[in-house]
């Protein structure tokens, strides 16, 4: 998945396409909990009285989300989310309240991390020290690889070679 910005968080959330991210990656996304329900709600009440047009396409795609696939030009997550993005640009109440839920939510999504060291190495020799992979904290899908693919004719030397996740 790509980095979420705060805006497209939020867009997400609203639309409630949030369960559609944690089922491209495979997982069922974590409750969200009070605060960020309670942030919703503050966004909602706020985009309905600073950008009413943006709040009203948020809704109509919560409540018929095929909207987001039959008309992209005006339902796609992307266009929602740039709606997002210059309401929180030329508005404080509205970024304050997109970046406190986005605060709330970004650590409880599952953070997918591939990791990939010395892969596809052809060679006569090879020596190598202090090889180390490491996913971030919270990260609930990681994939990592190191020394995939080697062919060497000679010697191979390694080192302290670490995964961590």
């Amino acid at each position: 998945m790509e980095t979420l910005t705060a805006a497209a968080v939020a867009t997400l959330l609203l639309t409630k396409m949030i369960e559609k991210v944690g089922e491209k990656m495979g997982e069922k996304l974590p409750e969200l909990g009070s605060k960020a329900l309670e942030q919703i709600g503050k966004l909602k009440q706020a985009l309905w009285r600073k950008a009413p047009e943006t709040a009203s396409a948020i809704e109509r795609v919560t409540y018929q989300p095929e909207l987001v696939e039959q008309q992209p030009e005006e339902y796609g997550i992307q266009v929602l989310t740039a709606k997002m993005e210059l309401v929180t640009k030329q508005d404080a109440e509205v970024a304050e309240v997109v970046n406190a839920l986005a605060a709330e939510v970004l650590p409880r999504i599952p953070q997918k991390v591939v990791q990939v060291m010395m892969v596809g190495i052809k060679g006569k020799s090879l020596t190598a020290q202090d090889l180390i992979q490491e996913a971030a904290s919270g990260s609930t899908n990681v994939n990592q690889q190191m020394l995939k693919d080697v062919e060497l004719e000679g010697d191979i030397s390694l080192g302290n070679l670490s995964q961590k996740a």
